[in-house]
């Protein structure tokens, strides 16, 4: 009889460590299990996050053009025209960029680096332009193609612009356009290297030239001051008369790194 009683407690013991046993690895899975979701969810969320991001600083390149003209001596000149939109919703950052020039075959022509955009901080919903009017070699096709190679990024600097009036526009005496105006610092602090760019489009909002040009003195806070800018080269179409609205920006250099 005593021997049958220790028998069957030690029955009893083991199915009760057993049963501990089997709560204990229930009890650890649905922990694993959990902290498996928890983790799941951050990964979500994170890569929800950069596409945000993403979404946020965004921008678009637009249709670029090169036009290919002889000036009066016969110099083979040529103008690039690469337009960045800014599609997103914050501040972009343009540097400088590689312009690659084609053949109607593809093969490469010529290689402009250090094309600037104008401006080069853009606000969300504007376009700005890698711009460029140089020459090219004897012999240089007249019909080519652009390939931008653009660095654009997110801003980091608070953009600054300054005021522009009294605003006009006529042609040279041999050749091109000349643009005249006032450029005023509304803020409360100094600029230094004022850049004062004019963007010309014709009656389609096509751009058809640029030009810009660097105040020689910074320009002190609350003061107004008169400006000239002239086209280096253009194309005998770019006339005045075809210019059928403009954007003007004037800003201190704002580098970023």
């Amino acid at each position: 009889m005593k021997k049958a009683m220790t028998s069957l407690s030690a029955f009893a013991l083991c199915l009760c460590l057993c049963a501990c046993g089997s709560s204990g690895s229930s009890g650890t899975a649905k922990e694993e299990s959990k902290a498996s979701e928890a983790a799941a969810e951050t990964t979500e969320v994170k890569n929800e996050t950069k596409e945000e991001v993403r979404e946020e600083a965004a921008w678009e390149v637009g249709e670029s053009k090169a036009v290919v003209w002889a000036n009066s001596i016969g110099t083979k000149w040529v103008q690039i025209i690469c337009p960045v939109t800014n599609t997103g919703t914050k501040n972009l950052y343009l540097n400088s960029a590689t312009i690659d020039l084609e053949d109607t075959d593809g093969h490469l022509v010529d290689s402009k680096s250090m094309v600037s955009a104008y401006p080069d901080i853009l606000l969300p919903g504007e376009t700005a332009y890698y711009y460029e009017e140089t020459t090219l070699e004897e012999g240089a096709p007249s019909e080519l193609s652009v390939l931008p190679h653009v660095q654009v990024k997110e801003a980091t600097v608070n953009p600054v612009r300054y005021e522009i009036s009294d605003v006009t526009i006529s042609d040279e005496t041999y050749g091109g356009i000349k643009i005249v105006g006032r450029v005023e610092n509304t803020t409360e602090e100094d600029g230094k290297l004022v850049y004062v760019t004019a963007l010309l489009y014709d009656s389609e909002d096509n751009m058809i030239a640029s030009a810009f040009t660097i105040l020689n003195n910074d320009l002190t806070a609350k003061d107004k001051v008169g400006f000239s800018i002239s086209t280096l080269s253009v194309p005998d179409t770019v006339t005045a008369s075809a210019v059928d609205h403009y954007t003007i920006y004037a800003y201190p250099m704002q580098i970023q790194f």
